[in-house]
């Protein structure tokens, strides 16, 4: 009926239009009513046009929200906004980069939408300096106070980058603390074993009356699994219990890593078989669990069931097979699952993937084998590879392939303590106590400091 009306089409029921296409799902539609627009001549309208973008890029079709992009004559703030947040949706990192410049060059006002967009796409590259200038102007132009939603992507990035001391300087500025937020910076906190923070923020949350959702009582576990005792998992099994909070996929796998991860294999498979539904990275869990506690028989056929149970395996099963040869020694089955998984199942190797082959090869004693595949390797290496090697120098105290290992470390990642620590400690195990006084003078100028062991039991306890 529109489309024979057209004197009666406005921007508004245009807009209303294309949002409806989005809703249902329905892209031809979409086609339809651009055409519609363009026959009204509304397609380069102020409020028409970032629809059709935003449209464009919820359907994946960056190329077509590109072409009506740079079909408009006068752009405005929002629709750069719009389009830099389509290509982050589509992990484009380096296209929300660009825009970013060209909206500079062309002397566009910055807005909160693209400092977002722009702040993520460094947290996810890990421009860690990048992310830094964004923060810095975004104090400058006064967006950093007026947006939680800035300032939650902004701690993300810092958790990202592992700069977690300043995302917890930010989150304590932060005007309203939402359960995303802490769930952030605790999950940070988790992932890089610095358990008792982890749990001294929850103790936090709780006291603030923000009560935690599934991946907040997900991080924690994954603290639990550093502290290495089932103690604590247990205490926030309990607070579950108690709040009546229902188990799902994600608290189950969760719990399943945390008693795998603190040796006790037989309660992660009593988890496991409590699971009413396995999807794929349950059963991953389950292989990993088996894998990193030497059971590599037991990983096997767990892995065998699962595709009996017409799962495909993914990229995360394959790492947790790799894991599994690594931690059991065996190399030829390794290099079995490694080419499987690109003949069989078409998973293009990644970085997890790469260091698992390292880390296996290095358990295994072949140093030279192992430094001949980073070498070989047809991505660039990552710093995940190279710390696996480094940890295996230490282990057959390679202490010369060591220093050239943590020097190209420390250019990727110079302010990462733990490769400072590693050095040290390569060094301490080869007695040589002059270069040992030496790291940790860098160490102390950097003010870094070797974390001694800690209990989280008082925090516990308060849960």
């Amino acid at each position: 009926m529109m489309r024979n009306c057209v004197g009666a089409v406005d921007s508004f029921n245009l807009v209303f239009v294309i949002k409806a296409c989005v809703g249902l799902g329905v892209l031809e539609n979409g086609f339809v009513i651009h055409g519609l627009g363009m026959k009204c001549g509304l397609d380069n309208d102020d409020y028409v046009a970032p629809s059709l973008v935003e449209m464009y890029a919820q359907f994946g079709t960056m190329e077509s929200a590109q072409k009506v992009f740079d079909e408009i004559p006068v752009r405005n703030s929002v629709l750069w906004g719009v389009l830099m947040k389509g290509y982050l949706k589509y992990s484009k990192d380096q296209e929300v980069f660009r825009l970013f410049n060209l909206m500079r060059e062309k002397g566009f006002e910055l807005d909160s939408l693209t400092l977002i967009c722009l702040v993520k796409a460094c947290g996810n590259v890990l421009a860690c300096k990048e992310g830094r200038s964004v923060h810095g102007l975004a104090i400058r132009r006064r967006f950093i106070d007026q947006s939680d939603y800035l300032q939650a992507s902004v701690i993300d990035m810092y958790v990202k980058c592992r700069l977690l001391d300043n995302a917890r300087k930010l989150f304590e500025t932060s005007g309203d603390r939402n359960v995303v937020m802490w769930t952030t910076l605790i999950s940070g906190f988790a992932k890089c074993e610095r358990a008792v923070e982890a749990f001294d923020l929850f103790r936090q949350m709780l006291g603030e009356s923000i009560s935690p959702n599934e991946c907040t009582l997900a991080a924690l576990l994954v603290s639990c699994s550093s502290l290495g005792s089932p103690r604590h998992g247990k205490s926030v099994h309990g607070y579950m219990i108690r709040n009546e909070i229902e188990m799902d996929v994600v608290n189950f796998t969760a719990f399943i890593d945390m008693y795998a991860r603190c040796g006790n294999i037989q309660m992660a498979r009593k988890v496991f078989d409590m699971m009413p539904k396995r999807n794929v990275i349950s059963w991953s869990s389950m292989i990993n669990a088996f894998g990193i506690n030497g059971l590599m028989e037991e990983a096997l056929d767990c892995f065998d069931k699962m595709k009996s149970q017409n799962l495909v395996p993914n990229s995360v099963t394959f790492v947790s097979l790799l894991s599994a040869c690594s931690h059991s020694g065996n190399v030829k089955e390794g290099w079995k699952q490694f080419e499987s998984m690109k003949r069989d199942y078409e998973i293009a190797p990644e970085e997890e993937h790469y260091a698992c082959m390292v880390d296996l090869l290095g358990r295994a004693g072949k140093i030279g084998e192992a430094k001949s595949f980073i070498d070989n390797m047809p991505v660039k290496p990552m710093a995940s590879a190279w710390g696996a090697l480094l940890s295996a120098c230490r282990t057959h105290k390679e202490v010369d392939l060591a220093e050239e290992i943590a020097e190209k470390l420390l250019s990727m990642e110079p302010d990462e303590s733990r490769i400072y620590v590693l050095l040290a400690n390569i060094y301490a195990d080869a007695g040589m106590w002059e270069m040992v006084n030496h790291v940790r003078q860098k160490m102390g100028i950097k003010g870094y400091r070797k974390l001694v062991g800690l209990s989280a039991t008082e925090v516990c306890q308060n849960i």
